[in-house]
């Protein structure tokens, strides 16, 4: 059972060969799915754009690197990831001929709340100094990292948590149910 809401998937598309951003800048200004290009190689060494697929309003950024990456921001799901990525791959047809590269999340941002309140210095403190970052003063929450942990989590006072770092939905959840249990057996 999923208690993770999934807030942002950031993905990659290894397209295989070097990318003359020129060229793929054509060919994203011909495409009814872009909305927007920007490439100024003197500012960036890659190139910006924000893509739309059917039947959606939202568009999404994707940028493009001369090495052949594409790096997909912004998506709610990986189905969303999915979709975009293959309006890449479609209006990219030219370049890439037959080939459809594969697509990978990289990053999936979740949230999910414990449902209860949490002392976070007695958290740091249970959780062990050396597997924590916490700074009142700085920031609000608390920053957990540990071994048996996969990600980086944020632990707020109020019981609401972010877990970032991880690249499928399973250990997400995983993840915060790990985290869960550690944080309720310090409150017992």
């Amino acid at each position: 059972m999923s208690f993770v809401e999934i807030t942002n998937v950031v993905g990659e598309i290894d397209i295989g060969q070097e990318l003359d951003l020129q060229a793929v800048e054509e060919l994203l200004r011909e495409s009814d799915q872009v909305t927007e290009t920007t490439y100024e190689p003197a500012e960036n060494h890659w190139l910006q754009s924000r893509f739309t697929v059917p039947n959606k309003e939202k568009s999404w950024y994707v940028a493009f690197y001369r090495s052949g990456t594409c790096t997909i921001a912004g998506c709610d799901s990986i189905e969303t990831l999915e979709n975009v990525a293959s309006s890449v791959i479609q209006t990219l047809e030219p370049i890439l001929g037959d080939r459809k590269p594969p697509v990978r999340p990289t990053n999936i941002v979740g949230v999910f709340n414990l449902d209860f309140s949490i002392d976070l210095t007695q958290a740091a403190i249970g959780l062990g100094l050396e597997r924590v970052e916490y700074e009142p003063e700085q920031f609000p929450g608390l920053i957990y990292r540990s071994d048996s942990v996969p990600g980086v989590v944020l632990i707020f006072a109020s019981g609401k948590s972010v877990i970032t770092g991880l690249s499928n939905e399973t250990k997400l959840n995983q993840t915060a149910e790990m985290v869960r249990r550690e944080l309720e057996d310090l409150i017992k």
